[in-house]
């Protein structure tokens, strides 16, 4: 009687002809395919979210609209109408000369070198964000309030 019962399920568990493109049910029955809801596009970085669920920003309107990044964290972007996640991990330092902004893919404080030194000038003239090394020896990234053209 073992025979017997191992007939039916490999039938059940067969491989589809090639022409089906259901997936099967262990009853044999075809199942419809799940629709994959599209994901919103997004024209500007406000549009963008973090949703903590899936790990990644997102143009849902449910997702958390992240604050300006000052010195870690997940900055949010669209890029080519999706939103992208940049995750800006802590930026040790010893000094304000060893903190820089890197622009790309969007502003964030990184260690300084040589191609990102540490801004020099006037400010809202020479540079549009500044940093600094605060007391817990971490990187900050300033916006001085700048007039609009």
């Amino acid at each position: 009687m073992r025979g017997g019962l191992l007939v039916p399920v490999l039938a059940v568990c067969g491989a589809a002809p090639a022409g089906d493109s259901l997936p099967v049910t262990l009853g044999g029955t075809p199942r419809p395919p799940v629709a994959t809801a599209a994901e919103p596009g997004c024209a500007a970085d406000a549009d963008c979210g973090f949703d903590p669920t899936g790990g990644r920003c997102t143009a849902d309107p449910r997702a958390n609209r992240q604050p300006p990044l000052v010195d870690q964290g997940i900055v949010c972007y669209c890029e080519a109408a999706r939103c992208a996640t940049l995750r800006v991990p802590p930026v040790p330092c010893e000094s304000d000369t060893s903190c820089a902004v890197r622009a790309d893919p969007r502003p964030h404080p990184v260690a300084a070198d040589a191609a990102h030194p540490h801004e020099r000038g006037r400010a809202c003239r020479d540079f549009v964000f500044s940093t600094t090394c605060e007391r817990t020896n971490i990187c900050t990234m300033h916006r001085p309030a700048c007039p609009r053209p």
